[in-house]
């Protein structure tokens, strides 16, 4: 008789999943074993069970997440992800693609599939038991099935659609070959419709981070929109035909649009309306969309708290060295360049090394810049610790990312310039650079600190943040409705979304931003638009990985030099500044240069549009066929 282990771990869960009847479940015997038979006999046992189901969606709120293998960010520390930005990868060398953070690592995911299974293929011989809804448990396991493959599918393309749980004998039964895109699509599709006949319209206050009915129109969605993309059409890069897609795309966009706009329309979420204030309030309150516990735009978060084990401990690992945090994963001068100006214009320059601009290149941008990234002289959001607060005595902390004159300066700072030559003068180096005072070796080599998924008034040092990591919200469905639009044809549906998505943070319309970047209202120059704005609504969201690749432009994208910035601050003539140093546009003459970064050697190969299947998977399963160019 098969046994299903780690049951009181799944128990435990009931603090991140508030379940119906806890009283039932704490009755439980204490035991880390239950037999299949014991579980699919009990219906709290059955709901702790699928409740684990849940960890095994990989979130990404960890130290290194996606974004550092895309244009938008680099990981400081690196390790992992530098061999897959040289393309250093195979089937035997994984790297990053082996980390615990990959939220599509065939290992996970599988086990996960495998458990999903002995829900689907149990649950209806478990009695019922009041207090509990065993059609929403089946809904929650098909959903979780779902979501598990469209992770896979979007990271290897086709793979082995499993339904049963086999058992340790069963070898030779579980050599399963590849199925193909098209047959995966169709079996996530199918699943998700499924658990739409099962889950809830909405839930309760205290179940946020569970699935719903519109969850999975919204993630049928996604997956229809990915593989409608021009990857799965390719024929030159894309050879494998396990791989291809071999339907009509023009459905499959359509399909997409549908489904978004069925939770547009008909769904229990609205957008959160950050278009009052200042451009700094609004930029708080876009910020918030993500940093809230709770707000109208969440479809599907994974919720933490503050004492759990994986707790959210994003503030340290993102965070900037001067507060003795580690400034993981950081913005790129690439990313920064991305944002609009207020009136929907794009910067023109300081996108190569050596270029330069005198005075502050960050003025006048729209909300969303200011809501994702920390640039010098921004405020943090807490006071300095205190072994730095004598050099930032500010009650919200002024990062000090660039090297700066002070009249009593007792350094000899000597800077090398992207330009050509060095600048000398006496001052002090930045208490959030790789040269400041505090935690040097953890100080961001970009110049920049991501600021959006950052509860920035907790001391990360100490304490966890108890912000959700957002897997899916509405926005999402916005921008899909829109490039479906575009592709099909339906240019006024596409901005008649894309309004409503940039109206809600108070951005000018889309004809409006169009005609102030130089560019018409037709089909390509929409394409690129809502490129565009998927990159900068979703940045750090682990959206653009994939978007680069189903769109065919990480060719582009993953093979830019990497770039930051160098901040150096001189007194303006007749002014004088004793320590401490705090930042001040009038005193100081500010230059900002574009800085190469020669940490990585980023370039692209086309074998990584899919990620490499382990050796050790290839050995136990001689009917796996490898991703070209992984071998």
């Amino acid at each position: 008789m098969k046994k299903i282990k780690y049951l009181l771990a799944a128990i435990a869960l009931g603090s991140a999943l508030t379940l119906s009847s806890c009283s039932d479940l704490m009755d439980l015997a204490p035991t880390t074993q239950y037999t299949e038979e014991m579980v699919f006999s009990d219906a709290a046992l059955t709901q702790a069970f699928v409740n684990e189901l849940y960890n095994n969606i990989m979130h990404g709120a960890k130290e290194h997440t996606l974004d550092g293998l895309t244009d938008d960010a680099y990981f400081t520390h690196n390790y992992g992800q530098k061999a897959v930005n040289e393309t250093a990868v195979s089937e035997s060398g994984l790297e990053w693609f082996n980390n615990d953070n990959n939220p599509f690592k065939w290992e996970f995911c599988f086990r996960g599939i495998r458990y999903a299974n002995v829900v689907i293929n149990n649950i209806d011989k478990v009695p019922p038991k009041q207090g509990y809804d065993l059609d929403r448990m089946k809904g929650e396991a098909h959903y979780l099935r779902a979501h598990m493959y469209h992770e896979l599918l979007r990271g290897f393309g086709g793979v082995p659609i499993v339904t049963k749980d086999y058992t340790l004998d069963e070898t030779e039964e579980m050599q399963q070959p590849r199925n193909t895109v098209r047959e995966c699509l169709e079996f996530i599709v199918k699943d998700l419709e499924e658990a739409e006949n099962y889950l809830p319209t909405t839930v309760s206050d205290s179940e946020i981070g569970r699935v719903t009915k519109y969850v999975a129109t919204g993630l049928k969605a996604r997956i229809l929109l990915h593989v409608a993309s021009p990857l799965y059409a390719d024929r030159t890069i894309n050879k494998l035909p396990c791989n291809q897609y071999d339907g009509d795309r023009q459905a499959l966009y359509r399909a997409a649009k549908i489904a978004a706009v069925n939770v547009i329309e008909n769904g229990p979420f609205k957008l959160v309306d950050c278009s009052t204030g200042t451009n700094t309030e609004r930029a708080e309150l876009f910020k918030a969309v993500i940093t809230d516990k709770q707000n109208s735009e969440q479809m599907f978060v994974r919720n933490f708290g503050i004492d759990a084990g994986d707790a959210n401990r994003m503030g340290l690992w993102h965070g900037p060295n001067g507060y003795h945090n580690w400034a993981g994963t950081t913005p790129t001068q690439d990313l920064v360049m991305a944002f609009e100006f207020e009136d929907g214009s794009l910067p023109q320059g300081m996108t190569k090394p050596g270029e330069y601009q005198v005075g502050n290149p960050y003025n006048g941008r729209e909300p969303r810049f200011y809501g994702t990234v920390a640039t010098d002289g921004n405020e943090w959001g807490r006071p300095r610790p205190a072994d730095a607060q004598a050099l930032d005595p500010t009650p919200k902390g002024r990062l000090q990312a660039g090297y700066y004159e002070v009249t009593d300066g007792d350094a000899d700072i000597t800077i090398e310039l992207p330009t050509g030559g060095t600048v000398s003068f006496k001052g002090m180096n930045g208490i959030d650079t790789r040269k400041g005072p505090i935690e040097d070796w953890n100080g961001s080599w970009t110049g920049y600190y991501e600021r959006k998924l950052i509860d920035c008034a907790v001391d990360a040092q100490y304490y966890k943040q108890a912000v959700p990591w957002t897997f899916m919200r509405l926005a999402e469905m916005y921008t899909i409705a829109a490039e479906a639009s575009i592709e099909l044809g339906e240019l006024d549906d596409a901005a008649k979304y894309l309004d409503i998505l940039r109206k809600r943070i108070g951005n000018v319309d889309t004809k409006t931003a169009l005609t102030a970047q130089g560019k018409q209202f037709n089909q390509e120059d929409l394409r690129e638009f809502v490129r565009h704005e998927r990159r900068v609504e979703f940045a750090y969201e682990s959206i653009r990985y994939f978007d680069v690749r189903r769109w065919m432009i990480a060719d582009v994208t993953n093979s830019k030099p990497l770039t930051g910035i160098l901040v150096i601050g001189r007194l303006k003539p007749g002014q004088t500044q004793n320590k401490p140093y705090i930042h001040n546009e009038e005193k100081y003459e500010y230059t900002y240069y574009v800085n190469p970064l020669g940490n990585e050697n980023r370039r692209w190969d086309n074998k990584l549009y899919f990620a490499p299947i382990a050796r050790d998977e290839m050995r136990r399963n001689p009917n796996l066929v490898q991703n070209p160019g992984m071998e």
